[in-house]
């Protein structure tokens, strides 16, 4: 730990004289190093406080069920309040947003693992529980929460490069990870590589995926209409294939060109990178014409109201964030990074909206899920065009609440913390 923070100390020197010259640097190490650290009534002599710290939005999001099952607790029993540690602006910026009027939580940008700020927080706020979503590993985040109370790591995961990487500092890994109390990890997998880096194995339980926690948006009956009188045609069935990474519109293009004889499909494609929108535009044109494709944002900013028998074959979502919009509005859901090998992106939300997610053989970064989907028969993978086409053919509605009641473990991870 001394070594630690004695490279840390040179660290600054070197960031701070680059932070001279970069406006952006300078910001970001003062918003997180400098920022107030006061008690401002937020606790009386009877409270305690607990700490989760996540990085992003990504872990907000999945952490929002848990923070507010922590906060419900504690009126049962000795009061107790949160304190929210992110890392990002945007998670900073989410965070806030949702909490800003909530009297029980306080949120902090993490201070980049400063020992001096982080024991100033620990002592102001009586810190005796922190979790830690998924795994960051900052060693003096960890001996503070140790030293302070228990230190829980919840949805932890490990990837086997991850691990390599470690196994390089395994001295000082395994006895900054063995400081936490219990770890909980999101599969078997992650359990024996954990187990690798010479973490006790009792304090290692594996629990589902904290995303089956998750309450997604539902789309309201104005923004249907508006899509349907828009850019959909709900004469049509209609195909969304979200999170597209590149080669897999040349496949669901070829598809509709073969299945699509008879004007009776739809096909939404939703990019992963919005900066592809005109490579997308171009294989488009290869192999159909101008008039068959259209841009999301072209309504919008031509304020274009267009006929039911004008709607376009092939629509192009040119704008982040929506995606969910058109899971919810879908015949059939294709989700992205699973046709190349790229490894699949989340299959939850069309799931969560009862929707059968089609995805191709490359789903290594998803497999859990995957596994668990294809249980219950919720999920169909497919390996080429025959394969897409004969499923499309079909017409399958799913109800998926059992999928998310079954594998929603937030209730016993809580019991472990609590």
């Amino acid at each position: 730990m001394i070594l630690y923070n004695l490279l840390r100390i040179l660290l600054y020197f070197v960031i701070m004289i680059l932070a001279i010259f970069n406006g952006k640097l300078l910001k970001f190490f003062k918003s997180r190093l400098f920022q107030k650290i006061g008690n401002d009534n937020f606790l009386n002599e009877e409270e305690e406080a607990t700490l989760i710290h996540f990085s992003s939005v990504g872990e907000f999001n999945l952490s929002q069920e848990l923070i507010e099952k922590i906060l419900k607790s504690g009126e049962n029993r000795k009061k107790e309040k949160v304190i929210l540690s992110v890392m990002t602006d945007t998670g900073f910026s989410a965070v806030n947003k949702k909490y800003s009027e909530n009297d029980n939580v306080k949120v902090f940008y993490f201070p980049l693992d400063d020992f001096f700020v982080l024991r100033k927080i620990y002592k102001k706020y009586k810190i005796k529980k922190t979790i830690i979503i998924e795994t960051e590993i900052w060693p003096n985040l960890y001996y503070f929460a140790a030293k302070n109370g228990k230190l829980f790591i919840v949805n932890g995961r490990l990837t086997e490069r991850k691990l390599k990487s470690y196994l390089k500092f395994n001295w000082f890994i395994k006895n900054t990870i063995n400081r936490a109390e219990k770890i909980m990890v999101q599969s078997d997998f992650d359990k024996k590589r954990y187990e690798k880096l010479g973490i006790s194995e009792n304090k290692i339980k594996v629990y589902k995926n904290l995303k089956y926690s998750i309450k997604y948006n539902e789309i309201s009956d104005e923004k249907k209409k508006y899509y349907f009188d828009t850019v959909l045609d709900k004469n049509k069935k209609i195909i969304v294939c979200g999170s597209t990474r590149p080669d897999e519109e040349k496949i669901w293009l070829e598809v509709l060109k073969k299945i699509n004889q008879n004007n009776e499909y739809q096909l939404v494609l939703v990019p992963r990178h919005l900066e592809r929108i005109g490579e997308i535009e171009k294989i488009i044109l290869e192999k159909f014409s101008k008039k068959d494709y259209l841009l999301l944002t072209a309504i919008e900013k031509n304020k274009i109201n267009l006929e039911a028998e004008n709607k376009k074959e092939i629509v192009i979502i040119d704008k982040m964030g929506i995606l969910t919009d058109f899971y919810q509005l879908a015949d059939f859901v294709f989700v992205g990074g699973t046709l190349v090998n790229i490894g699949g992106h989340s299959i939850l939300e069309p799931l969560f909206y009862g929707k059968k997610p089609i995805i191709g053989k490359y789903f290594q970064n998803i497999e859990e899920i995957v596994r668990d989907a294809q249980e219950l028969g919720f999920i169909e993978v497919v390996e080429n065009e025959n394969e897409i086409i004969e499923y499309l053919k079909k017409s399958e509605n799913v109800n998926t609440k059992r999928f998310f009641e079954k594998n929603n473990e937030i209730d016993k991870i809580l019991n472990e913390i609590c």
